[in-house]
């Protein structure tokens, strides 16, 4: 889709652009053509690396990952409602539950992924990113009960866990799995697999769209409860309905006493 591609340059993800959520749609369905395509989305250009390889140089996850993992094991037994199988499963549970891992989150619905890179307002506007993955099925693993460990992959997969939590569920969750560089021993980044410069594409999102686009996925139902099915993600979306955001602060002019009292009235 020509219209939207800013940048194709050689060995690298062709770049988009959209500002408008029609304009997004049109793009996402058009990349989407083939079926077997994920997104995620960014409040900021960052690496494709899983968060336990992030930030190496102030937090210890990367050199303690499995310390980490298996501490966790121990003491969280007494908080599910089934035991996991295996460490692809406990992975799984890990990553659901916040705590650093190898797991690196993606979606098949694309407006799920907009949401995440425009749901709060800008970094230094700076653009949010969709990332689009077209992958192959035989870089799937849906079925972890004859895999080898998880920590002893040499490549980086899509992971589909067989337990699904609510939020994968709403979010239309997967994964993939992310493997470690034999020389270096840190995660490599999807940017630097073979052939991703194929398989990856990145839309950019002008940061002055975020709250447009923003207000717009609420009125179509993407929003903090549609994804996180909970108390959670109520007081979240019922948050936004009665608070402007700074980005929305900035072009809206002080309100008088006048129509302060249209003001306070909720987004609905």
């Amino acid at each position: 889709m020509k219209k939207y591609l800013i940048e194709d340059k050689r060995d690298c993800s062709k770049l988009y652009r959209v500002t408008t959520i029609e304009a997004f749609i049109e793009l996402a369905t058009w990349m989407s053509s083939d079926g077997r395509i994920l997104f995620r989305g960014q409040r900021s250009q960052l690496p494709l690396i899983p968060s336990v390889g992030r930030d190496k140089d102030s937090k210890l996850w990367l050199s303690s990952e499995r310390e980490v993992f298996d501490e966790f094991k121990r003491e969280a037994l007494p908080y599910l409602g089934h035991t996991p199988n295996n460490d692809w499963q406990w992975l799984a549970v890990a990553q659901h539950n916040r705590l650093p891992t190898r797991l690196l989150d993606w979606t098949r619905n694309p407006l799920a992924a907009l949401w995440f890179a425009v749901c709060k307002p800008a970094i230094d506007a700076l653009p949010g990113i969709v990332w689009s993955f077209s992958y192959g099925v035989e870089r799937v693993i849906s079925n972890t009960l004859n895999q080898p460990s998880p920590f002893s992959i040499e490549e980086t997969f899509l992971y589909c866990p067989e337990h699904v939590f609510p939020y994968i569920q709403a979010q239309s969750g997967v994964f993939t799995i992310h493997h470690r560089d034999k020389n270096s021993n840190e995660f490599v980044s999807l940017e630097n697999t073979k052939d991703a410069d194929l398989l990856l594409r990145k839309i950019e999102i002008p940061s002055e769209s975020f709250s447009t686009l923003r207000y717009k996925l609420f009125r179509l139902g993407i929003n903090a409860s549609s994804l996180f099915p909970g108390l959670h993600g109520l007081v979240e979306r019922i948050k936004y309905q009665n608070e402007l955001g700074k980005d929305e602060l900035e072009y809206k002019k002080p309100l008088n006493k006048a129509n302060s009292s249209d003001a306070k009235k909720p987004r609905g």
